[in-house]
């Protein structure tokens, strides 16, 4: 048996390995690697790539603001604007496999650990050893775990923290010594995803009324609670921040009561389909019982979910499509928990064969049910997908002069991390500014290029005119290349 689960989990982690995609992509993903590389050039800040003579207070530093970035607008520093645990974690790995294998190696860890912990909470819960083995599967099998697995994203790895914090205050009832543990596995928790804060209600419930495991928690959180506050405080200016109010956006704006019965009724219908419909209706059907023998459990996994989902209920983008479940990510082992605590009390209760016949069926229903999901939503295929943001990184290093002015938007992060060139994004500037931008170019003798994905052309035409020729095709990515030399004539 041992073997047999040596095997699957080594299977499982190669998998992860085999199938991430790596790369620095969209906003999220080339933003934690943006922030990885700049910690690991021991910097917390860079400066915009500029165009001479397009500066404050004709030009706005915030048209060279890459995706993932806050830029100062005064000084032209540009931030990463996304927490920086992550971007730690694959900083520490590259040191040791390099840039181009971080990724994947954190993330295949990640999930070997996640499962370990899993099981570890299983069994501290009074799961029995298949139980926990169970969920530890069933957390693999989910769609939107896999998904997030298979890419540069802090939801897994804050699941993880989640699952560590809440094992070692449960731990410290018999060895105070866990307390600290837990406080340090919160705290990166919180450096990976501020949200993970949330995790203070089950972990209160665990710790209970002790004032030793309290202290002991507390010392272990202080040294990331010091770390999180230096940075903010270095970066962005004051202890409680983010990256998200350097960029001018108000993250509160993104929560309103509008959004609760719409976000309320995706996750109803995306949950028991990302961890079957057998295990959703087991978690709830089994909690009467469940009240009566383990009050306490309860309330640890009902607080537990509670909390991801009484927040996220209210956030603007959580009910738009299946994978903005990842939000919730950190609480979906409550769900697993609960669901088969219940079904290990009934089929406690079932005679002879059918204590095991019954369970195994369901169990097997809701793999199979997750492994269909997985096919159906095509979640293995993230990577073809995202390979088109090498693609075009590459073309660009190879084709594209080294002075060429590139426009783009959702490559913007891409090409700060991989190229060299001065972007521009097209969706920040209006028609009077790309006339700047061509006057200037003309005078300084710069070609002026654009990178674009599909759905960015026909608004770039739109926006900001222009006769455009292609030029290459990288992936489903085009460049393009503004025709004829620009007018040296200044715009009035």
């Amino acid at each position: 048996m041992l073997w047999a689960v040596i095997i699957a989990a080594a299977g499982y982690g190669w998998f992860i390995y085999e199938k991430c995609a790596p790369y620095a992509g969209g906003s999220d993903s080339s933003g934690y690697l943006n922030s990885a590389r700049l910690l690991a050039h021991g910097r917390l800040s860079e400066q915009v790539r500029t165009v001479p003579g397009l500066v404050p207070p004709a030009w706005s530093y915030y048209f060279y603001q890459p995706l993932g970035y806050a830029v100062d607008p005064q000084t032209g520093r540009m931030v990463p604007s996304y927490p920086i645990g992550l971007p730690i974690h694959y900083m520490i790995a590259a040191a040791v496999v390099g840039f181009e294998k971080a990724v994947r190696v954190v993330n295949a860890l990640n999930a070997l650990a996640a499962g370990a912990l899993l099981y570890a909470l299983g069994r501290q819960l009074g799961l029995a050893r298949r139980w926990s083995l169970a969920g530890v599967a069933l957390l693999w099998g989910c769609p939107v775990w896999i998904y997030q697995s298979l890419q540069p994203m802090s939801d897994n790895v804050a699941t993880t923290w989640s699952l560590a914090a809440i094992l070692c205050a449960l731990r410290s009832h018999k060895r105070p010594a866990w307390a600290p543990a837990a406080g340090a596995a919160l705290a990166v928790a919180v450096l990976v995803r501020p949200t993970s804060a949330l995790l203070m209600l089950p972990v209160t419930v665990a710790l209970g009324g002790r004032w030793r495991a309290w202290a002991g928690f507390a010392l272990g959180a202080l040294p990331g609670a010091l770390c999180l506050g230096a940075y903010n405080v270095i970066v962005y200016g004051r202890i409680i921040a983010t990256g998200y109010s350097q960029s001018g956006t108000n993250i509160f704006d993104a929560f309103g009561w509008e959004f609760l019965r719409g976000n309320l009724r995706h996750f109803a219908v995306w949950i028991p389909q990302l961890l079957s419909f057998p295990v959703a209706i087991l978690a709830v059907v089994g909690l009467p019982a469940l009240i009566r023998r383990e009050p306490r459990v309860v309330l640890l996994l009902a607080t537990w979910l509670a909390a991801f989902v009484g927040l996220y209920s209210c956030y603007f983008c959580a009910g738009e499509t299946w994978w903005y479940l990842r939000f919730l990510l950190p609480a979906l082992p409550a769900v697993i928990l609960a669901a088969l605590l219940a079904l290990q009390l009934f089929s406690d209760r079932l005679p002879g064969k059918m204590a095991w016949l019954v369970p195994a069926a369901v169990l097997a229903v809701s793999l199979t049910t997750q492994v269909r999901l997985v096919r159906r939503l095509e979640v293995t295929g993230i990577r073809g997908g995202e390979h088109n943001y090498l693609l075009a990184a590459t073309w660009l290093d190879e084709h594209l002069p080294a002075e060429a002015i590139l426009l783009t938007m959702q490559l913007s992060g891409t090409v700060t991390y991989y190229n060299t060139q001065a972007i521009v994004r097209w969706d920040q500037i209006t028609r009077d500014d790309f006339e700047l931008l061509r006057h200037t170019a003309a005078a300084l003798h710069r070609p002026i290029y654009a990178a674009l994905f599909p759905f960015e052309q026909p608004r770039l035409q739109e926006q900001l005119g222009g006769e455009w020729i292609s030029v290459g095709k990288a992936g489903n990515v085009t460049i393009w290349r503004l025709a004829g030399p620009a007018t040296t004539e200044a715009p009035r």
